[in-house]
């Protein structure tokens, strides 16, 4: 197990960690910034690697402007999967999520040296958005998925007599992935999640917690 985590043991990730709370800031307005992982939150404190400062540091290596380049916000380590897993905080609107993980890939396989393939098998990628400021799309996306789920579930019935078979769809129980982040899966990285704030905590908390 730990042969993955040593990937990130090397000076360029080291030399650019900060406690959660910092890599989950928007500071798109400077005099009120805005942390996703409040500080009084458990997991704050947690350090982990600012993936901004890595590419920053990347791509000065190449006396190249971090432009080159967009970037997810932290690389976690989970000691539970054994994985590496990419984190983007979205204060606001959610956009450009599938070139900052494409980028951000580019970025980590030149730096440690592995292929695609490793990637898809030992990184996961993560969007944590704000539901308030995105509430009529998410809600569209649900409810869109409830009808693709009521459909499906008629479809089955129809097939099977009643009793039979249980439903093998369970919308409950399926994650919703939002901004056809899907389409990352299995070819990019493991999985994906789009998650809210409070969603995103008790992820970490199970999966990364210190």
């Amino acid at each position: 197990m730990t042969e993955i985590k040593d990937k990130v043991e090397t000076d360029i990730f080291i030399d650019n960690k900060k406690p959660l709370f910092k890599v989950s800031e928007d500071d798109s307005d400077e005099e009120n910034p805005v942390y996703m992982v409040g500080i009084d939150e458990d997991i704050s404190k947690d350090i982990v690697i600012d993936f901004d400062d890595v590419k920053t540091a990347f791509c000065k290596k190449f006396h190249k402007s971090n432009e080159v380049f967009k970037s997810a916000d932290a690389l976690l380590y989970s000691e539970v999967k054994n994985k590496l897993i990419f984190v983007e905080f979205k204060n606001g609107k959610v956009k450009d999520v599938k070139t900052k993980l494409k980028d951000s890939l580019l970025v980590f396989s030149n730096i440690v040296d592995v292929d695609l393939k490793f990637c898809r098998k030992y990184l996961e990628y993560i969007v944590v958005y704000n539901y308030g400021k995105n509430k009529q799309y998410v809600e569209q996306e649900k409810d869109k998925y409830r009808k693709e789920g009521q459909n499906k579930s008629q479809s089955l019935n129809r097939e099977y007599m009643e009793g039979f078979v249980k439903p093998l769809f369970r919308l409950a129980k399926d994650e919703i992935i939002l901004w056809d982040l899907k389409l990352m899966k299995d070819i990019c990285v493991s999985e994906v999640h789009t998650y809210t704030v409070d969603e995103f905590i008790k992820y970490y908390s199970k999966n990364c917690s210190k």
